[in-house]
């Protein structure tokens, strides 16, 4: 008879084992207890620490556009200001960069007016609706506006100079220079009238060259880039020394125009212009030829003198500058109008489309919004110092603001 001798110790088999006879009776003979294999531990759960975090979704569009949505109804859209307010067909909008407290101006190009809000948006907001004394020559038909140098804004104006149709057009009209001081803005100045004998209203300057003004944009001291509607052109004008409110002194600018025949005015529709203090880019809603487009503004040196309306004025044509150049062609563009610029991001509202594009400065398409606006209403667009967009509707004679839902 066999006999089998186990260890009493689990998980150990005979294979584990080497037997040696001992005549009819087999003996398992363990190894060393020093020998024996450590059994392994179970397996537990990988502590939270050890793994990988899930990766934060990428960031869809700009939440000031709905974040990918392109629905109004995926941002907070609220009316600022209406009619009410003296708004009348309000054709742009810029935030005062030097007021204390935030401070919009718009203005209007029916009644050749600006509406200015005093802490828009908050219950403390407060209006007031200015027109200038001679407002007909000044602001007729005025297009659009750009801060420029602390105290200053400029303007341009849609207009041949008829006077509000008082006389026949004469094309002695430009760009215009104004305080924003409204101790000054709005008001006769009464030093010079009684040094001119008639009033001038409160404006600091003027250009003459540049009729049908469809936009503007502010380079350093009393510089601005302006869209020339009428020639089809671009011009960088140099006010030089402003000759003080309501005198008449307009003798001393410089105008150099560039781009001739490459950029086209649609009636009605201001063109607007963004100017790049950083790379020295204009970047210009080209309305009549439906995009966005740049011109390097440090290409180009003045050129032959050209005829001039306004005795005293240097109008040259640029020589060896750039060409306009298309920077968004990905997207369908009906007429831009409105244009800003912020964070990198370039803000492109459609007048026919009520479409507000987002794209980086490389023309890529970041995000859009479908206002819902008819046609003609999207014209101003301006981002706030609170990162809301702000937009004037011409067609109801509204501003209103597009932020991001909360």
């Amino acid at each position: 008879m066999r006999h089998f001798i186990f260890a009493g110790l689990i998980g150990v088999t005979a294979t584990a084992c080497a037997p040696e006879s001992t005549g009819d009776e087999q003996v398992v003979v363990l190894p060393p207890a020093d020998a024996q294999p450590e059994p392994e531990p179970d397996g537990g759960p990988i502590p939270d620490a050890e793994l990988e975090p899930d990766a934060a979704p990428e960031p869809v569009g700009l939440a000031v556009l709905g974040a990918g949505s392109h629905s109004i109804d995926a941002v907070d859209l609220t009316v600022i200001g209406t009619a009410a307010d003296g708004l009348d067909v309000p054709r742009d909008l810029e935030f005062d960069p030097d007021a204390e407290n935030p401070t919009l101006w718009v203005v209007n190009r029916a009644d050749d007016s600006t509406t200015i809000f005093f802490d828009p948006g908050t219950d403390d907001q407060d209006a007031v609706h200015i027109i200038d004394p001679y407002a007909l020559h000044f602001m007729e038909e005025v297009s659009s506006i750009a801060f420029g140098a602390p105290g200053t804004f400029g303007t341009c104006q849609e207009s041949r100079n008829t006077y509000n149709g008082q006389g026949e057009a004469n094309d002695f009209m430009g760009p215009s220079l104004w305080s924003s001081d409204l101790e000054v803005y709005g008001r006769t100045n009464p030093e010079a009238v009684a040094f001119l004998g008639f009033d001038l209203g409160s404006h600091l300057d003027m250009q003459h060259e540049s009729p049908l003004c469809m936009g503007i944009a502010w380079e350093r001291d009393n510089i601005y880039w302006v869209f020339e509607g009428l020639t089809s052109s671009i011009a960088r004008n140099d006010f030089r020394e402003d000759h003080g409110a309501g005198y008449d002194d307009h003798s001393d600018g410089v105008v150099i125009r560039f781009a001739v025949g490459e950029v086209a005015r649609v009636p009605d529709v201001p063109s607007h212009l963004v100017y790049d203090h950083d790379s020295g880019l204009l970047y210009i809603a080209d309305t009549g030829n439906a995009r966005l487009a740049s011109l390097d503004t440090r290409e180009g040196t003045p050129g032959v003198n050209m005829p001039v309306v306004e005795p005293g004025t240097v109008l040259r044509l640029a020589a060896g500058g750039a060409p306009v150049e298309t920077l968004f062609e990905d997207a369908d563009l009906k007429r831009p109008s409105g244009l800003a610029l912020h964070d990198g991001v370039l803000y492109v509202g459609d007048n026919l489309t009520g479409r507000i594009w987002g794209l980086d400065l490389d023309g890529e398409v970041i995000d859009y919004l479908d206002t819902e606006l008819p046609p003609g209403a999207l014209m101003g667009l301006e981002v706030g110092p609170d990162g809301a967009l702000w937009i004037t509707d011409a067609a109801d004679d509204r501003v209103m603001r597009i932020a991001p839902q909360l």
